[in-house]
């Protein structure tokens, strides 16, 4: 930063008291959205940084967020990671990431360490059920569960239509004329019952909606049309589609249960000599940058990840700033997009 600008440089070049520029910088107090705006243009022009460990004395917060994710081999975790970091500067809040690989004992590592981190709060990305009834979950620090998985009732928690979404991208290829399709992401060596019985998880949930979709068109879901290879990456996809090719399978679409096998998928039935949308349909899951740049572009479920971000910063503000009403849960919406992998 510029050296020797102060608070109340800040508060001179925007015309305001230095309580005013010290309740921007806290994200304490009331003000109109204009002033708030004018504070952080002067903090913005005269290079003004906030010192956090005077800021940590002075207050008892560092002004950071935490946010746990899994890796960055998805594209959905960065995209999630770029959402919070511009939401949370809209708090004047800086962000520190940590990710704990895909595995149960990397995410609880991740959240034990989470004491020992200079965050006030923070977003867990959880991509694995909590055990013992959600005992992980009683930590010290303020914290938000994003994710499909149950926060027991002890945590915010932000989660996407998983469900209502698949159902209505699965009904639109039924009622377009598709009876064959495919749903990669979902392991068919677990059957239908076992997915029809789970009451979280992402890939569990949107497997649901698969199944609800095919009953109300009277048809019965074929275990067959499950294919699944490792984890949900874009090599994933390739897999799929050559497993599915291998077996004789030749659907009128395929849903992927995120853009990330569904890029991948895209990439292999073009190289196995399939045409995309004229021999198969492709429909994928997050509404990733990338989606818009595939070849053919990606029709896929956009489940709001701006608000989803935002709602989870937001409870996760309220709570560093003292709120100690009980758990909340919030939804997002969802929107299919419809792009050139499809003819809906």
């Amino acid at each position: 930063m510029a050296r020797g600008v102060t608070i109340k440089d800040v508060a001179a070049e925007a015309g305001v008291s230095f309580k005013t520029v010290s309740n921007v910088i806290n994200g304490t107090g009331s003000m109109r959205e204009s002033t708030r705006e004018r504070v952080l243009a002067a903090m913005d022009k005269l290079n003004y940084a906030v010192n956090l460990s005077a800021r940590s004395l002075k207050t008892g917060t560092t002004g950071l967020l935490g946010l746990a994710v899994f890796d960055f081999s998805q594209p959905f975790a960065s995209y999630l990671a770029d959402q919070v970091i511009d939401y949370a500067r809209e708090y004047h809040y800086g962000v520190i990431i940590n990710t704990y690989g895909q595995t149960e004992h990397g995410l609880a590592r991740a959240m034990r360490q989470a004491n020992n981190l200079a965050a006030d709060g923070w977003i867990v990305f959880a991509d694995h059920a909590f055990e013992q009834h959600g005992k992980l979950l009683e930590q010290n620090y303020p914290l938000v569960l994003a994710g499909d998985w149950s926060a027991y009732g002890k945590v915010d928690q932000v989660t996407m239509p998983n469900a209502d979404a698949i159902r209505y991208a699965t009904n639109r290829l039924l009622d377009a004329g598709c009876r064959s399709i495919a749903l990669f992401g979902a392991d068919g060596s677990l059957g239908v019952e076992h997915y029809r019985k789970a009451t979280e998880g992402t890939q569990a949930l949107r497997m649901q909606g698969y199944m609800q979709a095919h009953q109300e068109h009277g048809l019965e879901v074929d275990i067959g049309m499950l294919f699944s290879w490792g984890l949900l990456m874009s090599d994933s996809g390739v897999h799929a589609v050559d497993l599915m090719l291998e077996r004789g399978v030749h659907p009128d679409a395929i849903i992927c249960l995120n853009d990330a096998m569904a890029l991948g998928a895209l990439h292999q039935l073009q190289v196995r000599g399939l045409r995309v949308p004229g021999d198969v349909q492709v429909i994928g899951f997050d509404n990733v940058p990338e989606t818009k740049y595939a070849n053919p572009s990606l029709t896929t479920i956009d489940p709001h990840v701006d608000s989803y971000v935002r709602h989870a910063v937001d409870m996760l503000i309220e709570r560093i700033q003292g709120y100690g009403g009980p758990p909340r849960v919030y939804t997002s919406d969802f929107t299919l997009v419809e792009r050139a992998s499809t003819r809906l």
